[in-house]
């Protein structure tokens, strides 16, 4: 079984021509990301099961506390899925004005 290669969201930010900040906002907003303190960057349940994002799983020290953090990596189904989103929000907002 080979590794899907998948994608920080910066990364992915910048294949499809915009900026990390509105491409979560993006995804928050639609649900795919947590808006919860503390979890911001982390991916929901339901971007998970369907394919769109990957949780990555990291540890760092604050102290002598080891924290963990989660953050969101967008798979390839994922990238293909967000760039249809952002054409369809553009051809809404170019038929409402």
């Amino acid at each position: 079984m080979s590794k899907e290669k998948v994608l920080t969201l910066t990364q992915a930010a910048r294949q499809l021509g915009i900026g990390r900040n509105t491409l979560i906002k993006k995804l928050r907003d639609h649900g795919y990301l947590h808006t919860r303190q503390g979890m911001e960057c982390a991916p929901t349940k339901t971007a998970v099961e369907q394919g769109l994002l990957h949780p990555h799983l990291s540890q760092f020290y604050r102290g002598p506390v080891r924290v963990n953090h989660t953050t969101a990596k967008v798979t390839a189904k994922g990238l293909v899925w967000i760039d249809d989103l952002l054409d369809r929000e553009a051809e809404e907002a170019a038929s409402a004005s």
